[in-house]
């Protein structure tokens, strides 16, 4: 007759040997290629993010009024803290279980809330500040310039209708006419010159700040994956001598000498 407890404890013996043979050190080399991989992609979603805003920063300056523009930096501020905490969070998402399947192919048991994951440092705080503007005696003299040279474009077919035969239309009676359309004409090149001025300068901080928020993502990723190594490796190590000492055990109890013997009754 087969002696079926014997086969039963050889087959345990297999088996615990197995389980034995996942905790050889193996979860330090897949947590650092989980790591590593979670690092390549978290930098491209950081990267299609950081594009997006981009695009999006260039809409709103041209598009935005005089009160659009006055809120830009608080509004670009909070835009780049929100993509870090919308980056975090899709990169938590993608991890946490890659990390969880490491202790579970290994039958191991992890804390209640195992991997705690590091949370993000907002870059929206430490943001480079906005360029000083142009000064308003240089715009006015810039928009002066500009204003005269399209009051002289309006009156030159004034000029020209001498010249063609025809009366100059009052002559000095349209002087003050001629006064208010030059005024008018240096207003609204001064009016255009602030705010082109003013979108120029909104461009440049908007691509200091995405370079340094760049900067600063990857950065704040590296800290991360490295304290995540640190914690998440030894909350493993932990658990994995505590496996092999719970699977040793009951190896020394299925030693052979015992395995042959036969429970009585």
């Amino acid at each position: 007759m087969p002696d079926r407890y014997a086969e039963a404890v050889r087959a345990r013996r297999v088996e615990l040997r197995v389980q034995r043979d996942l905790l050889t050190g193996g979860h330090r080399a897949e947590l650092r290629s989980c790591l590593a991989l979670s690092r390549l992609t978290a930098a491209a979603a950081a990267n299609a993010a950081m594009a997006d805003l981009a695009r999006e920063t260039r809409v709103h300056i041209e598009g935005a009024d005089r009160s659009g523009r006055a809120q830009f930096p608080d509004r670009l501020a909070a835009a780049v803290d929100d993509v870090a905490v919308t980056l975090h969070a899709g990169w938590a998402a993608e991890l946490r279980p890659a990390l969880r399947r490491i202790a579970t192919a290994r039958n191991l048991t992890m804390g209640l809330g195992w991997p705690r994951l590091p949370a993000p440092h907002r870059p929206g705080g430490a943001l480079p500040p906005l360029p000083e503007p142009t000064t308003t005696a240089r715009s006015l003299l810039t928009g002066a310039a500009d204003g005269a040279a399209l009051w002289r474009l309006a009156l030159f077919p004034l000029a020209m209708l001498p010249l063609l035969g025809l009366p100059a239309l009052g002559g000095p009676a349209l002087a003050p006419l001629a006064v208010g359309t030059g005024v008018v004409a240096i207003v609204l090149a001064v009016w255009f010159r602030r705010a082109a001025a003013e979108r120029s300068r909104l461009r440049r901080h908007a691509e200091d700040v995405l370079a340094a928020v760049r900067a600063a993502l990857d950065a704040d990723l590296g800290r991360r994956l490295l304290e995540l190594e640190r914690t998440a490796g030894a909350a493993l190590d932990a658990e994995v001598a505590r496996r092999r000492a719970v699977l040793d055990a009951e190896l020394r109890m299925l030693a052979p000498d015992r395995s042959t013997e036969v429970p009585s009754g």
